[in-house]
């Protein structure tokens, strides 16, 4: 190809890549995720097992899958995911509403082929674009395109949890109905299905963004068996790079020190606005206000990746994260908004981050897999912090039972397990670093 075709070719994939990813996140149903699943008729006990498996499903073909998609081929994996979130969204509309056995069963389908979907595309997708942009000589835009991407996957989160609410809310519908002048009324069991039916939607541009992502061909066309063998070598040779390489080591570590213990508040946010009065009328507001978030932060991200060191952007992370969750603790009505802004910050930063220093650091044959074991590792700490919190959690519950006879608050126990993070957080960053000198002594750079 000439330099003028791989350029456009770039370019083209940059565009796939970019509706890709914002069509993938855009999932109508997030605003209102665990009442929908109760309205279905499933118990809590049930949504804790399907979130688990979901979880489960992730860890076990994170790796796999990005060693696939440098074997196989990135955009084959890509066709996968959107293949995968097409049918997992129309399991949920053929599932039954209070369905019982086969109502669960349908979801747990429904959460395979979600967490199957979220591995093959983790990785595959930045992998294919960062070396089409290497192939043209672009590779050094990289960092703004990050930043569009993140800004506009935070305009369609935005446009999806408002969207998502409005059309779950019965009196919203009807006041729409009104004003159009229809006399038909709905109510809360007929718009179960329509963020589903939304997200479909959804589904259907991403699938089709995965067949427009254009890739180099393969260098040979290699057998089931042979592309599996390859597949594990391939697992191991990236495995032992990152062991044995400076800087890749550092990055995902101290990803998966900053994203678990930021993901465990985003879980528990809903909890925090109640305890500091925050009306639940303006819970999906906060969570799209904090999205438009994604309109400057990577910008400051792009701008310190340019100016600043990997170690020096961690420390100031990690500053902006300790802070938030020493915030959070003191649970101020109204006010503790502000702490939870500094965790909404840095979830964005560390997206960043960690995307660009191990783009750039990767080898292009390893890359996919590279980024999976991002995915695999940030996922099995988040795993492992949640175990743990609940395991405070049930701890407190006992020493407050003992306190005041079986009366304890569930607020007061949250807001004490809030107060355990900043400390947790601390221990693990100084583990960050006991890690990185035993592995690679006073080195500091690559």
């Amino acid at each position: 190809m000439t330099a003028s075709e791989l350029e456009q070719t770039a370019w083209h994939n940059v565009r796939s890549f970019t509706l890709f990813r914002v069509f993938f996140t855009a999932r109508f149903y997030y605003p209102v995720y665990a009442l929908l699943f109760l309205d279905y008729g499933l118990t809590l006990g049930q949504f804790a097992i399907l979130n688990g498996l979901w979880a489960v499903t992730i860890v076990f073909f994170e790796v796999p899958s990005g060693a696939l998609a440098d074997t196989l081929g990135r955009r084959k994996l890509l066709i996968i995911a959107g293949s995968c979130m097409l049918m997992e969204m129309a399991v949920l509309l053929l599932a039954p509403i209070g369905g019982g056995t086969w109502l669960f069963t349908c979801f747990a389908l429904n959460r395979l082929l979600s967490g199957i979907a979220e591995a093959a595309a983790s990785g595959a997708d930045e992998a294919l674009t960062y070396d089409s942009l290497k192939a043209a000589g672009l590779e050094g835009r990289w960092g703004k395109v990050l930043e569009r991407v993140q800004r506009d996957t935070s305009l369609g989160f935005f446009f999806a949890m408002m969207i998502g609410a409005a059309v779950y809310d019965p009196q919203m519908i009807n006041a729409i109905l009104v004003f159009f002048g229809q006399s038909v009324s709905v109510d809360q069991s007929d718009l179960i299905k329509l963020p589903i039916f939304l997200t479909l939607l959804s589904a259907v541009v991403v699938f089709w963004m995965a067949l427009r992502m254009q890739e180099a061909p393969r260098e040979e066309e290699l057998g089931i068996r042979e592309t599996l063998a390859r597949c594990w070598r391939e697992t191991g040779v990236t495995a032992r790079w990152i062991w044995t390489t400076y800087l890749p080591f550092c990055i995902i570590l101290a990803a998966m020190v900053l994203d678990s213990v930021i993901r465990q508040f985003l879980t528990l946010a809903s909890e925090y606005w109640n305890v500091i009065n925050l009306p639940i009328a303006s819970y999906g507001l906060i969570g799209s206000g904090m999205a438009l978030m994604g309109l400057f932060v990577p910008r400051v991200a792009r701008i310190l990746a340019e100016k600043r060191t990997p170690l020096q952007n961690f420390i100031t992370t990690a500053a902006a994260v300790f802070i938030g969750l020493v915030g959070l603790g003191f649970a101020i009505p109204y006010w503790g908004i502000i702490p939870a802004i500094f965790l909404y910050a840095s979830i964005q930063l560390t997206g960043f981050f960690v995307s660009r220093y191990l783009n750039e650091a990767a080898p292009s044959k390893q890359r996919a897999t590279v980024l999976s074991f991002r995915g695999l590792s940030t996922n099995f700490s988040y795993g492992i912090l949640s175990l743990m919190y609940s395991g405070l959690i049930v701890w407190i519950k006992t020493q407050e039972r003992g306190a005041i006879v079986g009366n304890a608050s569930q607020q007061s126990i949250f807001v004490e397990s809030l107060q355990w993070l900043p400390w947790y957080f601390l221990v693990c960053l100084g583990l960050v670093f006991v890690s990185q000198h035993l592995r690679f002594g006073n080195k500091h750079s690559d």
